[in-house]
Order: structure tokens, then sequence, then C-alpha cells
């Protein structure tokens, strides 16, 4: 484990809500599978148990891989309401409009899936809605991103009375084989291979007005909810990450950017760090690492694009910190990542 990951990502377990008739659906024993995940064959029964975030992220691709079933994190969030929330839902369905819901969601989301990342990129005629894994390893969580973005789709969906349409929604990742379940879940303005994964929509649509919300229950239910917050230690190296992978793909992220970021001095960030035994520079280092691992192992990224994103000058630039980071070109991990994938996939569903 590396230093400043938290112990405990943690989530309900009502993320695996409908896990075992999904799991049965595409051949699978839904039980042999939570062995598997050292998960406990309760968390089916009891939607409030604290889980591993980690095992869920891990059950969640390894059902994929052995059922052969590319979108088996949105057959997950396809039968969601809002009920499956818990609490978190009661703060959403009271705040006035959708904008609010989603800035509340992303404020306490961590007590409902402290594996799940939101941020709101609110400017002018266009928002998006980010949404990205906090797990570990580092690495292409689809299953638990494509489940979020579903769930997310939906619950905003049932807030505003089924009047919400997202104008579309991109993924980091890859394209799989079938559509279908996509389409069927979130429509068709789907694109893939895209620099975040999002949902995105007219900012004027988060005007929303949320039907028969009540601001004095509002209130009430954030008074609790607070107080659930001040007990979660809100690490800043966690908190550091967060902001470096948002501004890497922008080309400006430095020490002095995460630092104004998080609202405070480059020399007190430091600070800061230094008591997790870490610094800005080795977190953005790092955070640039696994995002360097995601943006190759999409095939239709070209070499030039990923050192864009990552913020370096040129192509050569990015595969020379690449070697000096991974002991490989950027080309050879993409070859070797490839290679692994296609020896994984079951024969069955070739």
């Amino acid at each position: 484990m590396k230093l400043g990951q938290s112990v405990h990502t943690l989530t309900r377990s009502a993320s695996l809500t409908d896990y075992e008739h999904v799991a049965r659906s595409v051949g699978l024993d839904p039980f042999r599978m939570l062995r598997l995940a050292k998960l406990p064959a309760t968390v089916l029964d009891d939607p409030n148990l604290m889980i591993s975030a980690d095992s869920v992220g891990w059950l969640l691709e390894e059902s994929a891989r052995l059922s052969g079933q590319e979108a088996f994190g949105l057959l997950l969030a396809e039968t969601r309401s809002l009920a499956n929330l818990g609490m978190l839902a009661l703060v959403l369905r009271e705040e006035p409009t959708l904008r609010a819901a989603m800035q509340s969601c992303i404020r306490y989301v961590r007590l409902h899936n402290a594996g799940v990342q939101m941020r709101l990129d609110d400017a002018g005629d266009v928002a998006l809605l980010h949404m990205d894994a906090n797990m570990r390893p580092p690495g292409i969580w689809r299953q638990t991103i494509e489940q979020s973005v579903g769930i997310g789709f939906r619950m905003f969906r049932a807030l505003s009375g089924n009047t919400f349409r997202p104008t579309g929604f991109c993924f980091a990742h890859e394209s799989p084989t079938s559509l279908e379940v996509h389409h069927r879940v979130l429509g068709t303005a789907i694109e893939f291979s895209q620099e975040c994964n999002a949902i995105v929509c007219r900012g004027r649509d988060l005007d929303m007005p949320i039907p028969a919300a009540d601001p004095t229950l509002n209130r009430e239910v954030k008074r609790w909810l607070d107080m659930q917050l001040a007990n979660v230690r809100d690490e800043p190296v966690q908190r550091a990450r967060q902001i470096a992978r948002m501004l890497l793909p922008s080309g400006l992220c430095s020490v002095d950017q995460v630092a104004q970021h998080l609202g405070m001095h480059r020399r007190t960030l430091n600070r800061h760090l230094a008591a997790e035994g870490e610094s800005a520079t080795t977190i953005i280092n790092a955070v640039r690492a696994e995002l360097a691992e995601e943006y190759l192992a999409n095939s239709k990224r070209r070499l030039y694009e990923v050192a864009e994103l990552l913020g370096f000058s040129s192509a050569g630039d990015f595969s020379r910190w690449f070697r000096g980071q991974f002991g490989k070109t950027p080309s050879d991990w993409a070859a070797q990542y490839r290679k692994s994938r296609a020896a994984a996939r079951p024969s069955s569903h070739k």
C-alpha cells in the first residue's frame, strides 16, 4: 500500500444491489464470486454494511471478465432507485434544483461509496459531472465507472420527474464490442476514448427544480450528514491526488496550482503532505504515471495525444519520462497490456 492511501476505502453494500440476479443472468455463481472477492454473502441481504470498495471494484471487473459481459456494471445500474442511496437520497430529494443536488452528491458521496469521486465542471453552456474511481491498485476500473455513471443518470432523472436529459456521456476507456446495454440504459449519445468520464448536460438544465423539495428537511438531513463527514478523515494526500488528476489533462498542473485549488500556500501544502511522508511533486508524478497507464491502455490514442494530456511538450519528452518510470517504452507497455488482456479473455466468449 502506498503512503497516503486510506486504509479503509469503504462503500455501503448497497453498491451490490441486484448482484445475485445479474451474476446468475450471465452464467456466474454469485456466491463463488463473493468468496473470490473475500466478501461475505451477507452483503446481498444488508445494504448498510460498510465493505471494501477495492473488493467491490475487483468483483465487478472479474464478473465482467469471466462472463464476457462487458457491460456488467451498467446491468447493475439499470434497476437502481433513489432508495439505494440511503440517507444520501434524502438530502438529494430535498434540494431545490438539480445543480444543488449534484453539489450535495459530490460533498456526501464518500459516506455512501468512498470508491467513487465526483466533480462538477459547470462553466458556460455545457456542464460536465465527472466521475472517477478512487481505488487500488490504480488502473482501468471501467465497470465501477460505468456503474456510477448509470446510477447517477438514473438518480438525476428520478429527481427531475424524468425530465432531465443529458446531451451525452463520455468515457475514457475504449468502446465495448456491443453497445446494446449502453444504448438501453444511457441512450445513443455515448462517446468512448475521451479525456474524461462524465455525464454531459446543458448548464441551464441544472436549474431544473426538484418537485416537492422541503428546505427544512434538507437542513436537518444535511446537519446529520455533516456530523458523519466530521468523523471521516479528510487526508491532504487524497485531496491533492484528486486535484492533480483533474488538472493534468489541462496541461496546467503544478505544485502552485494544486495548492491554489486547495486554498493554501505551497509551503503549507507540502508541510501537510510531509506529515504523510509525501510531497506535492511525488503525488503529481504518481498520478501522471497512473493516467499514463490508463491512456495507453486505449489503443485509439496516439502517443502525442497521451503526451499532451499528461502535460508534456512532445512525445519524445513523454517517452523518456515513461521509460524512467516503467523501464520500457510506451509502445512496449501498450503491446504487453493488450497481450495480457487477450490472454485473460475466456475462450468460450471469443
